[in-house]
């Protein structure tokens, strides 16, 4: 099931018209997440969430830039991100970031490449703070439009949402961002 994202294509994910139809400032809205906050941006890639957020949290706030392709993280840290940015390669699953530590974690166009998706909801979760908050976003398998991964690597929604009760988490959000990109955001439930 899963797919890894190309990094030759690279480019394609800090399109003009990628920030025009994903508008990850409208997402850090929906998260919630005030400034101050730390936020991970599981599969940062190249950079696309990394910098609106970066700016979103301010000075005393962080963004983890994180993502097993170390040839992404070059091509994040040759954009020159802000003081506020850790960039940190990470493995499948596990990550060197302290429990607790992270108030909202952030997986865009990624959970298709999840080969453990629940064991991948559980490292989030080690890592987010008692009131965190998660938001994945991902390609739905039964749009129309032809673009993304192919429709047998995608994910549908309703079983993110199953994943995400399984481990622990409450959804707050869940729906059709645009007509082929699913949203859910979910806080961890105590």
């Amino acid at each position: 099931m899963a797919h890894k994202f190309d990094p030759k294509s690279a480019d394609r994910l800090i399109a003009p018209e990628r920030y025009q139809e994903i508008k990850p400032d409208v997402l850090l809205q929906r998260l919630g997440t005030p400034p101050g906050s730390t936020i991970l941006d599981l599969g940062c890639g190249n950079g696309f969430f990394t910098f609106p957020a970066a700016m979103g949290m301010g000075e005393q706030g962080m963004v983890i830039a994180a993502d097993v392709s170390e040839q992404m993280l070059l091509l994040l840290n040759r954009r020159n991100p802000p003081d506020n940015v850790q960039v940190l390669q990470v493995e499948e699953v596990k990550m060197n970031i302290e429990d607790a530590s992270v108030n909202a974690a952030v997986a865009i166009s990624l959970y298709h490449e999840f080969k453990q998706p629940l064991d991948n909801l559980n490292e989030v979760k080690r890592v987010l703070k008692a009131d965190g908050k998660i938001m994945l976003m991902d390609w739905d398998p039964q749009t129309m439009r032809e673009r993304g991964p192919s429709k047998n690597h995608r994910v549908f929604m309703s079983q993110a949402l199953k994943d995400l009760k399984t481990v622990g988490f409450k959804i707050d959000i869940q729906e059709n961002y645009v007509d082929d990109i699913w949203l859910v955001i979910a806080h961890l439930s105590n």
